[in-house]
């Protein structure tokens, strides 16, 4: 799959599981050029249906974003993501959305604890971040 190829299937589950994306086409391409980012893909065939970007920083890794096709949630591809990261030995940061207990479910079960919330972090609609990490 080509960088274009990548960053168009990113952007299609983006715009899928949220009513706006929160990244444009431009920023998706830009993160997959970035040496400190990694992409890993979920796949249904040969179709993309899912992906979880990470950020490695120093001495510790952030997950900045992690997202499953709408029609293709429930069926493992999540967890089949989180696998990707289990032999990731530093500590691993993530921030997720309040209301999304699915998500903080998955999350709990590889590993990761609460460690805080930020204030109407998000937007469209506004809402707080659950602040997680994994040691």
């Amino acid at each position: 799959m080509t960088a274009e190829e990548q960053a168009q299937a990113v952007f299609e589950i983006l715009s899928d599981v949220y009513e706006q994306s929160p990244w444009t086409l431009e920023q998706v391409k830009a993160d997959l050029t970035q040496a400190s980012t990694d992409y890993f893909y979920a796949y249904e065939e040969d179709d993309v249906v899912g992906f979880l970007a990470l950020q490695q920083l120093v001495g510790e890794v952030e997950i900045t974003n992690i997202a499953v096709k709408t029609s293709c949630q429930g069926r493992g591809y999540g967890r089949q993501l989180m696998a990707e990261i289990a032999d990731i030995d530093m500590p691993i940061f993530l921030e997720v959305r309040a209301s999304n207990q699915a998500a903080q479910a998955l999350y709990q079960k590889n590993g990761f604890e609460v460690l805080g919330q930020r204030k109407n972090y998000y937007h469209a609609p506004v809402e707080d971040a659950v602040i997680m990490r994994r040691n």
